[in-house]
C-alpha cells in the first residue's frame, strides 16, 4: 500500500519534524509514502478572506499536483477540511469539478487514516510521560472517528499518561484568520487554555493540529512556562524507538 504526504505550510516551515514522523508512523505500519513536488498552500487563507479566484487557482494546482491514484494523508485537519470543500470551488459537471470530488474523498488527516489502518491498534508505542491532548476545533467538525482518532492512537501508548483541559471542546483562539480579526477575544481564549493546561502539569502538549500548536506554544512561552508542543505523530514516532527523547 502507499500513501502521498500532503505537508501544509505551517508544518513545513515551523514543525517539519511532524512530517518526518508522519513518514516514520507510516513506513512502520507498511506504507509506503510518496511526496508529490510542487505542493503549495492548498488555499485555505485564500478561501477563509473570500478570495475565491485564487483559491480555486491554488485548488487546481493541487488537483494537479495529486494526481496520482491513492490516499492522500496529511497531519492537519483544517488543511484536509480545506480540500474536502474543493468540490464547491468549480461547477458540477466540469471535469475540475469530478477531480475535486475524487480528490476529497481520498483526502485523510493523518491520525483518521493510521487508526483505520490493520495493526494500529497494536502499534506497540511505549513512552513514559504526562501529555496534555488538545482537540482542534476542525477535528471536532469532522465524524466522530476522525474527532475521536487522536486520542485511540494517543492512549494506545504504553506509559503514557493522557489529560485534557478542563473545557476540551473549547477553541483555543487561533481559528486562522480570527486571531488576526478579533485579536482581544483571541488572546482571552488562549490564555483561558493556557491555565487550564498548566493546571495539569503535563510533560509535553500534543495536538493533531499544527496551527493549535503555534497558538498555545507561544503564550506559554510568552508566560515564561513553555511546553514541548508536539504533534500526535511526533508522539507515536518516539514511542515507536520506545525512548523519551529530549524535546525541543
Amino acid at each position: 500500500m502507499h500513501a502521498h504526504l500532503f505537508v501544509p505550510c505551517l508544518v513545513e516551515d515551523c514543525q517539519p519534524e511532524a512530517a518526518e514522523a508522519v513518514v516514520a508512523v507510516l513506513e512502520h505500519l507498511n506504507v509506503e509514502v510518496r511526496h508529490p513536488a510542487g505542493q503549495t498552500c492548498c488555499g485555505q487563507l485564500a478561501y477563509k478572506t473570500g478570495d475565491l479566484k485564487n483559491a480555486r487557482r491554488l485548488a487546481a494546482r493541487y488537483l494537479d499536483v495529486f494526481a496520482a491514484p491513492g490516499p492522500v494523508v496529511c497531519p492537519s485537519g483544517s488543511c484536509a477540511k480545506m480540500v474536502r470543500t474543493y468540490p464547491a470551488l468549480f461547477a458540477p459537471g466540469t471535469s475540475e469539478h469530478s477531480r475535486a470530488l475524487d480528490l476529497a474523498m481520498r483526502t485523510f488527516e493523518f491520525c483518521e487514516f493510521v487508526a483505520g489502518l490493520p495493526g494500529a491498534d497494536s502499534l506497540g508505542a511505549e513512552l513514559a510521560t504526562r501529555a496534555c491532548y488538545h482537540g482542534s476545533c476542525q477535528l471536532q467538525d469532522q465524524t466522530d472517528d476522525g474527532a475521536e482518532a487522536p486520542r485511540k492512537l494517543l492512549r494506545g501508548v504504553r506509559g503514557l499518561t493522557l489529560v485534557e483541559a478542563e473545557r476540551p471542546d473549547r477553541c483555543c483562539g487561533f481559528g486562522g484568520i480570527f486571531s488576526l480579526q478579533f485579536t482581544a477575544v483571541s488572546e482571552a481564549l488562549v490564555e483561558d487554555k493556557c491555565r487550564e493546561i498548566l493546571a495539569l502539569e503535563p510533560d509535553i502538549l500534543v495536538s493533531a493540529e499544527p496551527s493549535c500548536l503555534m497558538n498555545i506554544s507561544g503564550h506559554l512561552a510568552r508566560l515564561g512556562r513553555p511546553l514541548p508542543a508536539l504533534h500526535v505523530a511526533q508522539v507515536l514516532a518516539a514511542g515507536l524507538k520506545k525512548e523519551t527523547p529530549p524535546w525541543k
